[in-house]
């Protein structure tokens, strides 16, 4: 007897598929969270290798040496590999003779080594090696350009933004290229993935162009502005090593005319915030400097620290002599007479500039201003250099006092702090202002 399954009509088909439910779509969910993330960790982990510090690179490159002279290839990880050939590659050690084979074993190693960290590691060797002259950098981009389609992610974004990357003679103009069409060149080079664009032996040699393409453009706001988000930029460190010539650049345009007061303090602030004050440091961008755009900086610094003295008195002294003294002195300036000027505030004015004279947030009060520490910090001090004089004048009563530059007594300018009762008593040439025209003309007279 046939049991109710196997006597029951067999359904077609058709009648299945219309019984079960119907495909759903699933839809792929948003994207921007997960690139939000990827971007957060390329970020805080921007290399699986840390640049190994100066002191360390010997080491590190004759430990290499030796490994492969003795095919030794115990206990060393993949990490040290690369960190040793950042070492081997760097402008000290890239031309070494006994080095030879050790770079000849990484040129192998790229050609044969497997996708993954080793070639990642050694693309960002030649990135930060990168000097179109040297002839490490064309063996390397011959040897990585072999490579192109092994290299991860953030490589492969680098070489479809810049095609050329491998090509040292054409890379440089084409990096540059991509910093000039945008506004903010060093979120530009972060995103194609140059993690840290301004230790780019690569973007160090497109700077040159970025800036000579900028120079006509730095007399308006917007070339300004998209050169300073290059060298200071919002979410990265202050380019120190490469930013002289854009500081001179920056310069230039003022060279023969002078910029408004307004602009003129933005760019000096900005400067030296950056790169320390000229009068105070003398390595860094300043030690090679172009002397005469040197000479311009510090003609801005003079006259603003004239103006800073000048708009802390007139705002906190009410006597009626001190208008035709503040008038002398920026008429002294304006004649060319001050050669320097520096300004050692007393604690009361100090508190005064800081709250109602410094409002772009550049300016570092403990570095760009000395103190004056006499008299309870009452007493604010204008050091200025007029030919081979020192002159100090002073707020309220105090005198004005004249000094021989050659003077041991005379006070230096540039000192982080001064006491203006101890300038008093070493002076044996002064003048009270009770009558504003024979002190302007022993002024005149002694100066």
């Amino acid at each position: 007897m046939n049991s109710p399954e196997t006597t029951r009509p067999r359904e077609t088909t058709r009648a299945l598929l219309q019984r079960r439910q119907s495909f759903r779509t699933r839809a792929l969910p948003p994207l921007a969270e997960i690139k939000r993330s990827v971007d957060d960790i390329m970020g805080r982990w921007p290399d699986a290798v840390r640049t190994p510090e100066d002191r360390d690179r010997e080491k590190l490159a004759q430990s290499m040496r030796l490994r492969v002279s003795e095919w030794n290839w115990e206990n060393i990880t993949t990490q040290r590999v690369i960190s040793a050939a950042v070492a081997v590659f760097d402008k000290e050690r890239c031309n070494r003779p006994e080095l030879l084979n050790v770079r000849e074993f990484y040129f192998s190693e790229i050609a044969t080594r497997e996708a993954g960290a080793f070639l990642d590691g050694m693309v960002g060797v030649y990135l930060d090696s990168f000097s179109v002259s040297a002839d490490h950098t064309h063996d390397l981009a011959r040897a990585l350009s072999a490579r192109g389609s092994d290299f991860g992610g953030r490589h492969r974004k680098l070489i479809t933004a810049l095609p050329q990357v491998f090509t040292p003679d054409a890379a440089p103009r084409g990096l540059a290229q991509l910093m000039i069409e945008t506004d903010d060149a060093y979120a530009k080079l972060k995103s194609i993935g140059l993690s840290r664009p301004h230790t780019s032996g690569l973007a160090e040699a497109a700077q040159k162009y970025f800036v000579k393409s900028l120079a006509p453009d730095l007399a308006d706001a917007s070339g300004r502005q998209k050169l300073f988000n290059w060298l200071t930029p919002q979410n990265g460190p202050v380019l120190q090593a490469g930013s002289g010539p854009a500081v001179e650049a920056l310069l230039s345009v003022w060279r023969t005319q002078t910029p408004p007061d307004a602009l003129r303090n933005e760019l000096s602030e900005a400067i030296i915030a950056a790169w320390n004050d000229p009068r105070l440091h003398a390595g860094g961008i300043w030690s090679g400097f172009d002397p005469d755009l040197r000479a311009v900086l510090l003609r801005w610094l003079t006259h603003q620290d004239m103006k800073f003295f000048c708009n802390m008195v007139t705002a906190t002294q009410n006597s009626h002599m001190w208008p035709p003294r503040r008038d002398f002195w920026l008429k002294l300036y304006d004649d060319k007479m001050i050669d320097e000027a520096w300004v050692a505030f007393g604690s009361e004015a100090r508190r005064y500039a800081e709250s109602n004279l410094l409002r772009g947030g550049k300016t570092d009060m403990n570095r760009r201003f000395a103190r004056q520490l006499d008299r309870g910090g009452s007493t604010s001090l204008l050091i200025m250099r007029i030919g081979n004089k020192i002159v100090v004048d002073g707020c309220h009563s105090y005198k004005t006092h004249i000094f021989k530059i050659d003077d041991k007594n005379a006070p230096a300018l540039y000192k982080r702090q001064y006491y203006c009762d101890d300038i008093m008593r070493a002076s044996r040439n002064s003048k009270p202002h009770n009558s504003i025209q024979n002190w302007s003309q022993w002024v005149l007279q002694h100066v």
